[in-house]
């Protein structure tokens, strides 16, 4: 039988200059849990799409004297030491996760009104796939970076189509 060497690194559930959700506030779980998400498919991103058998990242959940709270922890082998490095973790969200944030922050607040009762599944609006990939050019262009960084305001107008001739 064979045993590995495996080194885990615990990199925190955001890159360190953002600010997190908190044990104990309510919707900690769900937050905790997308903000872990995100910062993950970053680190990906950062390290090139490693190799998962050499180096993996994976949300762990720790005990805390107000609950349990959630870290993202780096997993690797000897291989994945080779590409690790701590110097290399980001400080802050990347346009992609921030567009992602934002994404996720809209999909909760639509999915919140449904269940609420206040908006119909009718009102809730589409995303064509001509829309998806305008949004795809604006979070590449220069203004778009801006917006997905927080430094300016949506570049999209957010609006309700309700049919042929409407504002």
């Amino acid at each position: 039988m064979f045993k590995f060497n495996i080194l885990t690194i615990e990199v925190g559930p955001v890159p360190a200059d953002e600010s997190c959700a908190q044990v104990g506030q309510a919707g900690y779980e769900a937050q905790s849990r997308l903000e872990c998400a995100v910062y993950i498919r970053l680190l990906r991103r950062v390290f090139g799409n490693p190799d998962p058998t050499a180096l993996t990242f994976e949300r762990r959940g720790f005990a805390h004297d107000f609950g349990r709270y959630h870290e993202v922890v780096a997993i690797m082998l000897a291989s994945g030491m080779a590409v690790f490095a701590e110097s290399r973790l980001p400080s802050s969200w990347d346009t992609i996760a921030r567009a992602e944030l934002t994404w996720l922050k809209l999909q909760g607040q639509w999915r919140d009104q449904l269940v609420a009762g206040t908006v119909e599944a009718e009102e809730v609006p589409q995303v064509s796939a001509a829309e998806r990939s305008r949004i795809s050019l604006i979070t590449q262009s220069r203004s778009g970076g801006r917006w997905a960084s927080g430094r300016c305001t949506l570049p999209l107008p957010i609006t309700k189509r309700r049919g042929p001739g409407a504002a």
